[in-house]
């Protein structure tokens, strides 16, 4: 039975430095093109022919990932001797051979270490097995005419990578949108946009500080003012109790549930105290209700009929304030209450 062989799963690329000082960026580089000629190569030797190909050429995660499809039935020696030693696990790295390269000196793309350039756009070219990659997943660079660019010394002006790239311009001028915010002229130099954003924070600052004091002094007025009032309050449920509205115990608790209540809503607390009725003195009690209905049947009397109907002692006794007006109304004089 024939020995199963699998793809083998490579790291291509990663955005790491590399060992020259540069980086590639993994999300600027166009895979599309290879994945319809996945040519696997052997030290990106083009010249003989391919040693396989890959598959699943893909980016996750900040990687370019593709899996190795060995040419087992490839009859050249020097083939089946590379493809035995990426078997046995002595040709683990592979290497990328990059073309159409576009890159950037912006300080914002460097990253810890790196002396040199970081391309932003570039289209892979082929992928090859390789004894020792330029990043630890390998990197080879080409010029627009395939010519390898084996760059050892950015200084060397015989292989200088911007000889071959193309560096975006980086527009620093700030928006006039801003320079007006700032109030600044289109001819501002740094220095003054510096100074200007410098001010501007100093003033967010300052104004923070002032909205906090105020902020500040507004709670003390309103602690204060709280104060007071709940001062008053209390002033008025002591009043209700020396008047017999409120009937206080020994512990003074009903005074402490009504002071509870009025933190919580003064409103509602001013109206339950407001709500407790005077307590009627021992003469009022002993008058009769306005409201009865014997006060109804006297009031539509006159003092005639109230007499006759022996019911004038008894207004008098109940109501007195109707007994006199009635009297007054028969005699033409206030009646002796006495």
């Amino acid at each position: 039975m024939a020995k199963e062989r699998k793809p083998i799963p490579y790291v291509v690329l990663d955005s790491t430095v590399l060992t020259n000082g540069m980086r590639v960026l993994v999300e600027g580089v166009d895979i599309s093109q290879f994945q319809k000629n996945p040519v696997m190569l052997y030290d990106h030797n083009d010249y003989q022919l391919p040693i396989g190909k890959w598959e699943n050429i893909r980016k996750e995660n900040g990687l370019i990932l593709a899996d190795a499809v060995l040419d087992y039935d490839d009859p050249d020696k020097e083939v089946q001797r590379i493809i035995g030693k990426v078997e046995r696990g002595f040709l683990n790295a592979c290497t990328a051979g990059l073309v159409d390269l576009e890159a950037s000196d912006d300080s914002l793309l460097v990253l810890p270490g790196q002396t040199g350039y970081s391309v932003t756009k570039c289209r892979l070219r082929e992928i090859s097995i390789t004894p020792i990659g330029r990043n630890h997943n390998g990197l080879k660079l080409y010029d627009r005419d395939g010519n390898v660019m084996e760059l050892t010394d950015k200084t060397d002006t015989k292989l200088l990578l911007s000889d071959f790239i193309v560096s975006p311009k980086i527009e620093t001028k700030m928006s006039k949108k801003y320079l007006q915010i700032l109030n600044l002229s289109d001819t501002a130099t740094d220095e003054m946009i510096e100074k200007a954003v410098e001010k501007l924070q100093s003033d967010k600052e300052a104004a923070e500080g002032r909205a906090t004091k105020a902020e500040g002094d507004l709670n003390a007025l309103k602690l204060a003012d709280k104060t007071e009032k709940r001062n008053v309050f209390a002033g008025e449920v002591d009043e209700a109790i020396r008047a017999g509205r409120v009937n206080e115990n020994a512990e003074g608790s009903v005074k402490t549930s009504f002071l509870n209540l009025f933190d919580k809503d003064p409103e509602a607390a001013r109206t339950a105290l407001g709500a407790l009725p005077k307590p009627k003195s021992l003469k009022e009690m002993e008058l009769g209700d306005k409201d009865s209905k014997e006060f109804k049947e006297l009031e539509a009397m006159d003092y005639g009929a109230m007499d006759k109907a022996g019911k004038a002692l008894l207004c008098r006794d109940k109501y007195p304030d109707m007994f006199k007006e009635k009297f007054k109304a028969k005699f033409g004089k206030d009646p002796k209450m006495d």
